[in-house]
Parts: structure tokens; sequence; C-alpha cells
């Protein structure tokens, strides 16, 4: 067994996580100057993404909020898909590969911060959702690392997806001067569609993500591989994730802040620092945990797991094309 399946094995059994996947770090030199490996780490040769799948039980109370109006269900998804426990678990996951790495072959292991999506609060306005990582100060794209350690690849709705998750699952990953073979990137079946699906675009209650068509698009490349994926207003998911208005009250009220759709970012600053404060998230503003694009993309055994349990009345076959 060579050094990087000793590794991968190490990952899943001992540190019990769902997925697991090693690319060069050459894979990312085409990235803006100052995100590459070797800006981050002098003498990076391999990356290694590895992740957490969430909670089938948790993400079924956003159907819970979403179809039956039972806004309090929202917590269990906040506190074990989005806000909690899959970063910090994370986190620590990430510290102890680390360790691992430089205590049992005296390599060099840097540990990369995460998930910016969920976690980001800038100081004047809302992080944009979808946003370019590197516009959210973040050091790496982890998700385009993961596309090149084989793990997946992205979706219509920019979102990573993973064969045996869709796009819910967390992923972390560390840099690393151990020089381990790699993977290579996704080439299994596609894993999304758009001109025969579309979902995530048609649940978007603000049409944020592009509806597929001509020229709507933009491209993620990595390692050789390229995915074309649709087009995206960051302000107009903020406006419902960050719940802007009544329509998109969470646990807690919120006022009508903001009305338009796609707002500037000079009037989504102006309706973020009106928020009401509140102490039921670490972030302490109220949100409305919108993620449809999430919830309800097909990928994944989306079906098995959802909509024949029950847990869903959600029909993507009212929503999938041709």
């Amino acid at each position: 067994m060579n050094m990087a399946q000793t590794l991968k094995n190490y990952i899943k059994d001992r540190c019990d996580l769902d997925l697991v996947g090693i690319a060069s770090a050459a894979a990312l030199d085409g990235e803006p100057e100052g995100h590459r490996c070797g800006d981050l780490l002098p003498g990076a040769k391999s990356i290694i993404v590895f992740g957490r799948a969430l909670s089938d039980g948790a993400m079924q109370a956003m159907f819970r909020a979403h179809e039956n109006k039972k806004i309090q269900a929202q917590s269990s998804y906040a506190a074990y898909c989005d806000d909690l426990a899959p970063n910090f678990l994370l986190v620590n996951d990430c510290f102890n590969i680390c360790n691992y790495i430089e205590q049992t072959y005296g390599a060099v292991a840097m540990p990369l911060p995460f998930n910016v999506q969920q976690s980001m609060v800038p100081d004047r306005y809302p992080g944009k959702y979808f946003a370019d990582p590197y516009g959210q100060g973040m050091p790496l794209d982890i998700w385009k690392a993961a596309m090149a350690a084989g793990l997946g690849e992205f979706g219509w709705s920019n979102r990573f997806l993973t064969p045996e998750y869709g796009p819910r699952q967390m992923l972390c990953a560390v840099l690393t001067t151990l020089e381990l073979e790699s993977d290579v990137p996704y080439a299994g079946e596609k894993l999304c569609n758009p001109a025969s699906c579309g979902i995530c675009a048609a649940v978007c209650p603000v049409g944020a993500i592009a509806q597929p068509c001509g020229g709507c698009t933009s491209e993620k490349s990595v390692a050789g591989k390229s995915v074309e994926v649709g087009a995206i207003k960051a302000n107009a998911c903020a406006v419902a994730a960050l719940g802007m208005r009544k329509e998109f009250q969470g646990r807690v009220p919120v006022p009508d802040l903001i009305m338009d759709n796609d707002p500037g970012e000079d009037a989504l600053a102006a309706a973020f620092e009106k928020k009401p404060v509140n102490g039921l998230s670490i972030e302490h503003y109220p949100r409305y945990l919108c993620e449809r694009c999430l919830i309800y993309c097909p990928v994944g055994g989306w079906k098995a797991r959802f909509a024949d349990t029950g847990f869903s009345a959600f029909k993507p076959e009212d929503y999938i094309k041709g």
C-alpha cells in the first residue's frame, strides 16, 4: 500500500470522514497570484481534501420549515448542517490531520480555512453567498481542489457536487510538503445536466441562479477539467439567505428591509445595517437559511433519501425539463 492510500485510510477510518481525495499542488497553479499553493506554503506538493456528509435527519428539518412552515425546525439544520457541528468538527479534523502528517512523516502541513459562504460576516455588509472565495479573503479555493482530487464537480448552481451526496457535504483541506500520488479529476457520469434539470434555478426565490440558457454561464476550470456553471447574482442570494424581508423570515421576525431582488452594494449594505440583533445564531443577526439549491438538488440519491421516505413532498419531476 502506497503512502497516499495509507493516509487516505487514516483519514477515513481513524478520523471518521466520509470523503477524501488528493490533488497535486500544481493543479492550482492557474489560480490568481497569492492564491497558488506555493504562495501559501513554499515547497507545497499536495492538497488533501476531505469532508463530512451533512446529516439526512438535520437536512429534512428544512423540508419541515419550507414545506410545512415549521420554522422552528430550522434550528436543527442551522446547528448541524450550517453553523456549528460540521464547522467545528472539520476544524478539529484539519488540526489532527496536520499533526499526524507532521509527526508521522516529518513533512509540513498547513490547515486551510473553509466554508466562507456560511460563516463570513464582513464589517459593513453581508458576505456574498457564492462569491469568489478570494474576494472573501480565503487563501485557496477548496472546491476547485476537490474537483482536481476527483471528489466531484461543480453543478449549475455553482455548488460543489459529489456523486454520493450531491451538494450536501462540507469540505476542508490540508496543504502539505509531502509528495503524494494524486487522484485524477472526476471523470464519472456527469453529475449536473442543467439542460434537462434546472431545479436549482427554478426553486431560487429571488432568481439568483441563472436559468439554463445561452449567454448566462461562467466556467470553473482546474487540472485540465472545465465545467460550465450558471451565472450567479450574489446580492440577490443574500436578500433571501440573510432574511432581508418578511417573506424570508426565519425563527426571528424581520421587517421589510429591501424589496429589490437584485440590489446594488450600497442598498444591500444600508439594509444590512438596519437588521435587528438577536442571540439565536453565532452571527447575532436573523437569517432565513434559504438553501433551496442545496436541499432540493437531485444529485446524490435525493429521491431515495428524501422523497421515497416521505420526508419531502417536493417532486423533482415537476421541475426537471425534458
